[in-house]
């Protein structure tokens, strides 16, 4: 009985979070109608697609480093379910307050018994990680391409990296989070991740930063020819303007936030309109980037699951 009305709670929580994640994004692009109604710009469509693929091999990428953080900390689940689990979680984002991303995700490892506070300790980490590879990206690219405006924000960032290098250390982590355990007398927080293992993740996410980077690059040479020398700057510029994004807690997605950084940024190799241009079609890259692999992993998981039952009934012959 407990099992059924859980699940029942769950399917009704599931359906609200969808609803809610429906308004937001049907907002979004109503308030923005008329600026892509109004574009007018011609789209290197080849590049373009090329571009979104870089996006796709970020992302699930993302999903594969997700995996990888919960199974150092011993909360993994299967590959393919955790995959999918994050993959529909990114709809959290278009909900103000980051909370929802983590919520979305609980289920799937909720049935196979691992603790939320566990997920939520690996979603703690992996956000720092994201912030962390997001501003090496954007402090590399101030090399090719230095001016004053940027070096503004450059000490912000050398600032973060700092004191995200020092919270991934495991030992510091610990010790706050066995505070916790004596506040809430609950068991079983700590992680069990090494230091090396923790910065070797951080690498990854830079690495991982370098992919969307050259995918932003390519989607804005679809548009404005940019030269090659400046491919890393326009990387940094995406960098910073997820930075910023994610530090803008309460706008859902970083919308309207990243934009703007996108647009200080690209102004300094380009024309001002180009770069309006640019943060508005990125968006709409991203956003259906995002869609699409959330369609791929419902397809998919749907047709895993009538496999399996159709080899259970096929069995039970």
């Amino acid at each position: 009985m407990e099992k059924t009305k859980k699940k029942k709670l769950m399917k009704i929580a599931k359906i609200i979070f969808l609803i809610a994640v429906a308004v937001f994004l049907v907002r979004y692009f109503y308030n923005n109608y008329n600026d892509y109604k109004e574009l007018e710009v011609k789209i290197n469509w080849t590049i373009f697609t090329v571009s979104i693929f870089f996006y796709f091999a970020y992302k699930v990428t993302l999903a594969s480093l997700w995996h990888y953080l919960t199974k150092l900390n011993d909360s993994a689940i299967r590959y393919s379910k955790a995959v999918t689990s994050y993959l529909y979680s990114i709809l959290g984002k278009y909900i103000p307050g980051k909370v929802f991303m983590l919520l979305a995700r609980v289920p799937a490892y909720e049935e196979e018994g691992v603790k939320i506070r566990k997920v939520t300790i690996c979603f703690f980490l992996e956000n720092i990680c994201t912030l962390l590879g997001a501003a090496f990206l954007f402090l590399f690219s101030l090399f090719f391409f230095p001016n004053d405006l940027l070096n503004d924000y450059k000490w912000l960032t050398i600032g973060l990296v700092v004191l995200f290098f020092v919270c991934i250390n495991p030992k510091i982590l610990n010790f706050f989070l066995k505070l916790i355990e004596k506040i809430t007398k609950k068991e079983d927080l700590l992680i069990s991740v090494s230091y090396a293992q923790m910065i070797k993740i951080v690498l990854l996410f830079i690495c991982n930063w370098l992919v969307v980077g050259v995918g932003f690059y390519m989607l804005t040479c679809s548009i404005y020819p940019v030269p090659m020398s400046e491919l890393f700057y326009v990387s940094g510029i995406y960098g910073l303007s997820c930075i910023i994004g994610i530090l803008a807690v309460f706008a859902p997605s970083g919308i309207g936030v990243r934009e703007g950084i996108m647009v200080v940024g690209l102004s300094l190799v380009m024309p001002k309109e180009y770069a309006v241009i640019i943060s508005i079609v990125s968006r709409l890259w991203q956003s259906v980037a995002e869609l699409i692999l959330i369609g791929i992993a419902f397809l998919a998981n749907q047709i895993i699951r009538k496999k399996k039952k159709h080899d259970l009934e096929k069995s039970t012959i």
